[in-house]
């Protein structure tokens, strides 16, 4: 495992860029840029089994369709679906050698992919932590896992998860790859500290309700444009006794412009010059607070 702890173009994204949906007649990728996807699932209420099937069918048609596609997100706490929170719990894993994490490092492996899931990690005291896991071709266990650090106050995740402290970033295909979960977007230092350490793509599960995915959209666009990086967000989908989740994620790109479409798997170009000189045209924003900031603010 290795992680990293430190460390003009204003058009809007050219057709070529823009490939989405069920992987149909749409324009084909240029072959020499891999992609991002976005898996905007619907996982079963605890149905650990039938919800790593599913995304094992779902990452094996994306992979089939598009060749050149090398980074994955899937939705938040997919393993056991975001519902019934207090129950989550029954349904935690330890992150390095629960079921999860073995069958997903498997599929990258067979299929060279990186594949970035949410699940609820049990932690060595007891308690449940609302997790993300990035898993890759070459390592059988995770390259990182990352806790959610901004929990929701408007349903019982603060209740029942035990916020995380920290953003790792991992090289992931040759790119420095950072996770965030759902609410962590709107936060923009969360993201900020991910970029700080080197991070080029951030990929984030979510299950951002209704009625606020014009808000989910916004947040994945403005953390892109903030930072100058890509992001890639997968949105759980369906209706659940809490609430129905209806706005897929997709890719944005370090301009906030989205590149992909607005479809269930969907999936955009990451084009590493992009971001350099986007970044020289617009500005670089990736930069520490200036000293003395907190005393002339606050």
């Amino acid at each position: 495992m290795r992680v990293i702890s430190g460390g003009s173009d204003r058009n809007p994204a050219p057709a070529d860029a823009i490939l989405c949906g069920g992987f149909g007649p749409d324009t084909p990728a240029r072959e020499s840029l891999p992609l991002v996807g976005s898996l905007n699932l619907s996982p079963k209420p605890g149905d650990i089994e039938g919800n790593l099937a599913l995304a094992e069918a779902a990452v094996r048609e994306a992979k089939l369709a598009r060749p050149h596609l090398r980074w994955i997100v899937l939705p938040e706490l997919f393993t056991c679906a975001y519902t019934d929170l207090a129950s989550a719990s029954e349904h935690a894993e330890d992150a390095a050698s629960g079921m999860s994490v073995w069958r997903f490092s498997a599929l990258a492996h067979e299929l060279g992919v990186y594949l970035a899931y949410g699940f609820p990690e049990r932690l060595p005291d007891g308690s449940v932590a609302n997790s993300a896991n990035l898993v890759g071709p070459d390592s059988p266990g995770p390259l990182l896992t990352y806790r959610k650090i901004n929990l929701v106050e408007t349903t019982p995740e603060h209740a029942v998860f035990t916020p995380g402290g920290e953003v790792p970033v991992a090289l992931a295909g040759g790119v420095r790859v950072a996770l965030v979960v759902c609410w962590d977007l709107g936060h923009p230092e969360t993201v900020r500290e991910a970029v700080l350490k080197g991070a080029d793509v951030i990929l984030s599960p979510a299950a951002w309700r209704d009625p606020w995915g014009f808000q989910y959209t916004l947040s994945c666009a403005a953390r892109a444009l903030d930072n100058g990086v890509y992001v890639a967000s997968a949105n759980q989908l369906g209706s659940y006794p809490e609430a129905d989740f209806t706005e897929p994620g997709g890719v944005f790109r370090p301009d906030g412009v989205r590149i992909s479409g607005v479809n269930p798997v969907c999936t955009g170009e990451f084009d590493p010059t992009f971001a350099p000189a986007w970044r020289a045209s617009y500005g670089d924003a990736r930069r520490e607070p200036a000293a003395g900031l907190d005393e002339v603010c606050g």
